[in-house]
């Protein structure tokens, strides 16, 4: 016995698979926490503005920038010194003599050196300003996370105080300002204050020093938006 099936009744049979699949519980798939409901609560955070203010962040960099500078003053010394000694073999030998080939393999090999030590250095000052950077980093999300649970915040957004001082006579700001991605806030969702003040607090306390004081910011993180 032959069967035809119409072409509505295989789109129907598709359509109850489909139900039939997503009504289903995922195989292996451990079961999640229920969802949430509610508003949720949401603060901002200018990071680049606490990178710009952290504790020991810019000294740490000023340092490594003064041993980059005298460094770059050695390695400049050296290539004066080789290029001396190269003029001086040009004048004093014969570029026949067997003594001005020596010497000049020699300076050919210093040479070799000092480019060689010259990358050496400069990927290590890059690292180490890497390093102060992500560890610089680290300390502010600790600090946001800190703010974050003391105040029952959900999520915290980055964004960028410079991008809400737009003036149309410098044309620059305009531009930056219309790329920004928080395009309205609420008063009191910037809780930048308070994890600066956090972040001087961790830092403060870690090398031994004194607690900074508190913030003076009108009202509280998140006014309006407290659970």
């Amino acid at each position: 016995m032959h069967f035809r099936i119409s072409l509505a009744t295989v789109a129907l049979m598709g359509i109850c698979s489909a139900s039939a699949m997503a009504q289903a519980p995922a195989a292996n798939v451990p079961p999640s926490q229920p969802p949430k409901t509610g508003a949720t609560s949401v603060a901002l955070v200018d990071v680049g503005f606490l990178l710009k203010n952290h504790p020991s962040m810019n000294a740490e960099m000023e340092k490594i920038k003064a041993e980059m500078q005298a460094a770059q003053d050695q390695i400049e010394a050296r290539r004066k010194d080789l290029l001396s000694q190269s003029e001086a073999i040009g004048k004093n030998l014969e570029s026949s003599s067997p003594e001005f080939k020596q010497k000049q393999e020699e300076l050919l090999n210093a040479e070799s050196k000092l480019r060689v030590d010259f990358m050496g250095k400069e990927k290590e000052f890059a690292e180490r300003q890497a390093g102060v950077v992500y560890k610089s980093y680290q300390d502010i999300t600790t600090a946001i996370s800190t703010v974050a649970n003391a105040y029952k915040y959900d999520m915290v957004l980055r964004f960028s105080k410079e991008q809400n001082e737009m003036d149309y006579k410098k044309p620059r700001t305009v531009d930056f300002g219309i790329q920004r991605d928080v395009v309205y806030q609420a008063p009191g969702m910037d809780v930048t204050d308070y994890v600066l003040y956090v972040l001087r607090t961790n830092v403060q306390a870690s090398a031994g020093g004194a607690k900074p004081p508190v913030p003076q910011t009108a009202g509280r993180p998140g006014f309006g938006t407290q659970k």
